[in-house]
């Protein structure tokens, strides 16, 4: 055989190989009834969830760099 026939085999057998692993490993996983998103428990009278409100700043005591 010569050494193009070798090449031209190589790539159509490793074209298959790809494309097979492709689609065999491209495939959604089964579901097992398990929420991906878990919830955050939010209260209404809070909007901003758990975290405690931020302390006010005085504009004065600021300087006017970034």
């Amino acid at each position: 055989m010569s050494g193009e026939a070798v090449f031209w085999i190589f790539i159509v057998v490793f074209t298959v190989v790809m494309f097979g692993a492709f689609f065999f490993l491209d495939r959604p996983k089964p579901s097992r009834n398990i929420p991906t998103k878990l919830s955050v428990h939010t209260d209404s009278s809070d909007p901003r969830g758990r975290h405690r409100p931020a302390e006010r700043v005085d504009p004065a005591e600021t300087d006017s760099r970034l």
